[in-house]
């Protein structure tokens, strides 16, 4: 069973605008804990500050949550919180980049505090396959690191 929190912060995430960030102190805590590979916050305003960002870095965003599931046989872990993984796939176009389309696939670990909202959003994606070989000149690089390292 899916907690209500975690269905609240999913229906927010998967629905995010601009207009959705105003009720966001219904969802996750004031000390809120987000962090990506581009990101470590702590902090409901920095959080915000970050879907901000992101709103006005991306056009078309889309994200999909495909799976969630308990960490644990009750989703709760040894601190007390429950914990739960989602798979997502996300995208948009890049507006840094000419609006290239661009997505990545990932999972997120999110904690729920005492009261259902989100405490913690830890985001675990490939940065480098997924965002940095689409870059100019950097990403020709990296694909023949890739390459060069990969099992023969």
């Amino acid at each position: 069973m899916i907690p209500p929190g975690v269905e609240r912060y999913v229906g927010f995430m998967t629905s995010l605008a601009p207009a959705s960030l105003a009720g966001v102190e219904a969802i996750v805590t004031d000390d809120m804990h987000f962090r990506d590979p581009f990101n470590d916050v702590h902090g409901r305003a920095h959080f915000v500050r970050c879907l901000e960002d992101m709103l006005h870095q991306l056009d078309d965003l889309r994200i999909d949550v495909t799976h969630v599931a308990p960490l644990s046989a009750r989703g709760s872990a040894v601190d007390g919180k429950s914990r739960f993984a989602l798979y997502w796939h996300f995208g948009g176009r890049l507006n840094k980049l000419g609006g290239r389309p661009w997505a990545v696939t990932g999972v997120a670990v999110i904690a729920l505090a005492a009261d259902g909202r989100v405490q913690e959003h830890l985001d675990y994606w490939d940065a480098a396959g997924g965002l940095y070989e689409q870059l100019p000149l950097l990403g020709g690089l990296l694909r023949w690191v890739r390459r060069r390292f990969a099992v023969p």
